[in-house]
């Protein structure tokens, strides 16, 4: 997975995608909106966020950072109902790289980036060397309806 599979991807799967920069990082953004009566009659507008740190270490406080600026350009670019009101922002944010901490890795698994008002951060791990991604293992109870759709566009990223 690289920001050039990830556009294709995106564009395999009709959902919409511009780049942009964050951390001074070239980056790969697509936009996703659905409503689903199974998710409570809610619209569920998704940012996936792809930046390759090409050999940089991801470490914690790097995702933190990754995850902060990505919900921040979520937000200014998002289009919909107002949060809250039958409506949430989801932001899965991904960070691509040869080097990865092992607590970065237990980050992702273990969910840690918190809860937003009516939102979501969700941080991917891929390491482009070993071919390996580190993503929640468990749905939270708090957004549960949206976790398996979560996980369903990240395997979509993987795929050659």
């Amino acid at each position: 997975m690289n920001t050039e599979s990830i556009k294709k991807n995106l564009t395999k799967d009709g959902i919409f995608h511009s780049e942009t920069t964050i951390l001074d990082k070239k980056t790969i953004v697509g936009y996703e909106k659905k409503f689903k009566w199974a998710w409570i009659a809610t619209q569920l507008n998704t940012f996936i966020v792809a930046t390759d740190l090409g050999d940089k270490e991801i470490t914690i406080p790097l995702i933190e950072n990754h995850l902060t600026e990505s919900f921040k350009f979520s937000k200014e670019n998002y289009k919909g109902w107002p949060r809250g009101l039958q409506s949430g922002l989801g932001v899965i944010s991904i960070l691509i790289s040869t080097k990865i901490n092992g607590e970065a890795k237990e980050y992702c698994r273990k969910l840690k980036s918190g809860k937003k008002w009516a939102g979501f951060t969700i941080p991917v791990i891929y390491n482009s060397e070993k071919n390996e991604i580190y993503q929640f293992e468990k749905n939270p109870l708090w957004g549960r309806i949206y976790y398996p759709h979560f996980r369903k566009l990240i395997n979509s990223l993987k795929q050659n």
